[in-house]
Order: structure tokens, then C-alpha cells, then sequence
């Protein structure tokens, strides 16, 4: 795995924090537009991620951004480089439905590249005072006590939290295109699905959760993707085959300039390969 010598963990944590600020000060004053593909955006998701580029990006060193709001305003000379040097992964408002309903549901991610390997990430829940982020090899949590977390209250989250996401009592989380296209049958457990991804990264994180078996945007996975690969998380695809954490493998760009860059196939997160499986054979 290349070394992440560009990301600076408190850093991107500290600029996580201040989106946060901008977002929750924007919910305040609301506007929503439709998107092409009938997706909704406010003007806190271009406000956000502009904030983001400007703080993250640096041409000098090579650094770039791609983002699900300006993605498609990149040249093919300038995704290419991204995806060849570092680049952050901004999704920055991930349930951007629950955010426009005033609901708690939603969080900011940034991932990070390193020469087009998916090495680092960061989710904040502003909503719910929780935040994880990948240092040194490591994912650490906290949750705070009306306000976010302050950088040294993270704590390592231990991989044996990944043991009790075989409970009974744990879920498998679908996403919204997988609620409204597949059937779901012989399941022993329960079942639901978000208008996010940050929540099911974070608590599949800390064994809350069985699995997650979602279709994903680059932005929507990235950061998650670092977190639970340092927790030792199987991550894979439908068809069987595992993720490779490199962005040109792992997702189609062939479409960025309308809006998408999803995963080349159904992307599935368990504690090991055996889950993934049992999860992959009920759904149809």
C-alpha cells in the first residue's frame, strides 16, 4: 500500500469540523434543487464542497478533489491526474434527504487516494455528535456530549468490536436501489436501509451492524472503505470478487460527467468473506 504522506489527520479532521459548522448553519435557511437524476441538492452540498476544495486541493503538490457536486466540471485531463496523484473524495452531505427533512441522518466523508489506491478516510454525524477517522494504520471514534469531538477525544476502535456483528440482533443494511429492485428471501436477520452510507460505515465499524450490500457512488464509499479495511472488514463485490481499493478498478468514471461514478458491481462489506456470501445468495 503506497505511504499516506499527504494526509494529515487532524488536519482533515479539523476542516471536517468546520463543514460541519457550514452545514448545520445552511439547514437553518434551506434551498433544494432536483438533480437529472431526480436526486436532491441544496445549496449547503455546493457550499460545502467548495469549502472542501479550497481547503484540501493543492496544485502545487498535486493534490486534487473529486466531489459529487463538481465532479463533472473536470476536464479528462484533470480526473486523470487526480486518479494518477492524491486525491480527497468529498461527499459533503451524505443523506442529503434526511438533511433537507431537518432529520439527523446524514454526515459528512472525505476520502483520500493516494496515486489512485484508497488509503485514508474521515466521516463526521453532525446530527448525532459522532465522528471516525483512519491514523497511522488505525481507525479511531468518539462520540461527543453535545458538540463533536475534540481530535484528541478519538480513540482506537478495537477489531474485535467486528466479532458481535454476527449477533442476532444485527441488521444488514441495503441501500434505496436495492430496497426498490431486489427481493430479499431466506434471510435469518433483520433488514433496513438509509438514505446514507455514513451511518452503516460507522456503526458496521463498531459491530452494530451485520453488513452493508449497497451500490455506491466513489464519494459515497471512499472514506468508509479506509475505515473498515483497518478494522480487517471484507469488503467485496456481488459477483464475488473482492475490492481491489484502487479507484480505476473499483469504480466506473466512464459516466463522471453525468454525475456518476458508481462501483462496477454491487459492493459488500462483512466481517469476513463467509458473511458476504451468505448475504449475496438471499438477495435476488
Amino acid at each position: 500500500m503506497p505511504n499516506p504522506s499527504n494526509w494529515n489527520a487532524e488536519f482533515v479532521y479539523q476542516t471536517a469540523c468546520k463543514l460541519a459548522i457550514t452545514a448545520l448553519d445552511e439547514q437553518q435557511k434551506l434551498t433544494t434543487e432536483i438533480k437529472p437524476d431526480h436526486s436532491i441538492v441544496t445549496q449547503a452540498d455546493k457550499l460545502v464542497e467548495s469549502m472542501a476544495i479550497e481547503a484540501l486541493s493543492d496544485k502545487a503538490k498535486n493534490i486534487s478533489v473529486i466531489g459529487e457536486e463538481t465532479i463533472k466540471e473536470l476536464s479528462e485531463a484533470e480526473l486523470a491526474s487526480a486518479i494518477k496523484h492524491d486525491c480527497y473524495i468529498i461527499d459533503p452531505i451524505d443523506g442529503t434527504v434526511p438533511y433537507a427533512s431537518l432529520t439527523p441522518l446524514w454526515g459528512i466523508s472525505i476520502g483520500f487516494a493516494k496515486a489512485g489506491y484508497i488509503s485514508e478516510g474521515c466521516i463526521i454525524l453532525p446530527g448525532t455528535y459522532e465522528a471516525i477517522i483512519t491514523k497511522d494504520g488505525q481507525s479511531y471514534y468518539a462520540k461527543g456530549a453535545g458538540k463533536l469531538p475534540e481530535f484528541d477525544e478519538l480513540k482506537p476502535i478495537s477489531s474485535d468490536l467486528r466479532d458481535n456483528c454476527d449477533h442476532p440482533s444485527r441488521v444488514l443494511v441495503i441501500n434505496q436501489l436495492t430496497a426498490k429492485t431486489k427481493t430479499i428471501t431466506g434471510l435469518s436477520r433483520g433488514v433496513t436501509t438509509y438514505y446514507s452510507i455514513v451511518f452503516p460505515y460507522i456503526y458496521l465499524a463498531l459491530g452494530r451492524m451485520a453488513g452493508i450490500y449497497a451500490s455506491l457512488n466513489v464519494w459515497d464509499a471512499a472514506a468508509g472503505m479506509a475505515i473498515l479495511r483497518n478494522l480487517g472488514f471484507y469488503a467485496g463485490f456481488s459477483n464475488g470478487d473482492s475490492v481491489s481499493y484502487k479507484l480505476s478498478e473499483d469504480f466506473d468514471f466512464s459516466t463522471y460527467k453525468k454525475g456518476q461514478v458508481r462501483s462496477k458491481n454491487v459492493m459488500v462489506y462483512a466481517k469476513d468473506k463467509a458473511f458476504s456470501d451468505d448475504f449475496v445468495k438471499c438477495i435476488n
